[in-house]
C-alpha cells in the first residue's frame, strides 16, 4: 500500500510516495520539524473498482455458475 504526504506551503507543493506505512508517523513528524513546513497533510490513495475487482480475484472471492438459478442458489446456501 502506497500512502503520499503532500506538503503546501505559498502554493508549492511536494509529493512524497511511502511504501512502508509503519514509518508514516515517524516520517511526517520529522517532515514536520524542517524549517519552512507550514503543515503536513496525509492522503491515501483509495482503490478503484477495477483495483477491488482484481483483488478479489487474486484472492478467490470469486463464484462460478452455469446459470442464473445456479448463482442465487450458491447464494442463499
Amino acid at each position: 500500500m502506497q500512502t503520499n504526504i503532500e506538503f503546501k506551503t505559498n502554493m508549492t507543493q511536494l509529493t512524497v510516495s511511502i511504501e512502508d506505512v509503519s514509518m508514516l508517523d515517524q516520517i511526517k513528524q520529522a517532515i514536520s520539524t524542517l524549517r519552512g513546513v507550514a503543515s503536513v497533510t496525509l492522503k491515501r490513495q483509495t482503490k478503484t473498482g477495477m483495483d477491488r475487482a482484481i483483488d478479489d480475484i487474486k484472492h478467490g472471492r470469486v463464484y462460478e455458475a452455469s446459470s442464473v438459478e445456479d448463482l442465487l442458489k450458491q447464494c442463499k446456501s
